[in-house]
């Protein structure tokens, strides 16, 4: 998907960005305090007037099973109906619409400190997964690509799954609020937005 024009890289408020700092110098006890702030984030990089759908606590549904009742999704996908499916804090379409249109490409996930690296690892795989059978429906297969930023405050680490099915991360961690990631935000919302 390219862009029909050139979009100009949005300019995040300075209180906004004083906010992460306040919550990076006296981290608090629920992930939930960073969910306005990182709302507020990704609105900004990814606005409704350029087609962009910010969906918080999004239900991520598993395709049924043999014998298991199933029922049909906002994207219009077969899923079951299982209490055990993900819901990443956010998650980033372009949307339509359409209820079964909007295309998946960034999932946002945020995390206390004291969750496990390796557990968060393999949960945010398993939402890569997800989103990419859905982008299968959607988009042809050179089109596939996902990111998931893996937020632990202060730092993030970025996942992604290119269009051959490798899964991948970063090396070490960047600054939640730095220029990798802002850098990034830009590049997708350049490349989804209409």
């Amino acid at each position: 998907m390219s862009a029909s024009r050139q979009i100009p890289r949005p300019v995040i408020p300075s209180w906004l960005l004083d906010r992460f700092k306040a919550l990076y110098l006296n981290p608090p006890h629920y992930e939930a305090s960073y969910y306005g702030p990182a709302n507020m984030l990704l609105t900004t990089y990814f606005p409704a007037s350029l087609q962009f759908l910010v969906k918080p606590q999004a239900r991520l549904r598993e395709p049924p099973q043999p014998a298991e009742r199933h029922s049909f999704d906002s994207y219009g996908q077969p899923v079951g109906t299982s209490n055990k499916d993900g819901n990443p804090d956010f998650l980033v379409s372009r949307g339509t619409s359409a209820l079964d249109g909007d295309i998946p490409f960034l999932i946002y996930e945020l995390k206390r400190d004291d969750v496990s690296e390796g557990e968060a690892m393999a949960q945010m795989e398993r939402y890569i997964h997800w989103a990419r059978r859905y982008q299968l429906q959607l988009v042809s297969p050179s089109e596939l690509h996902i990111y998931a930023l893996l937020v632990f405050g202060e730092q993030t680490q970025i996942f992604g799954m290119d269009p051959d099915a490798t899964f991948t991360h970063t090396g070490p961690r960047v600054g939640t609020t730095d220029d990798t990631i802002l850098t990034l935000f830009h590049s997708l919302r350049s490349s989804h937005g209409t």
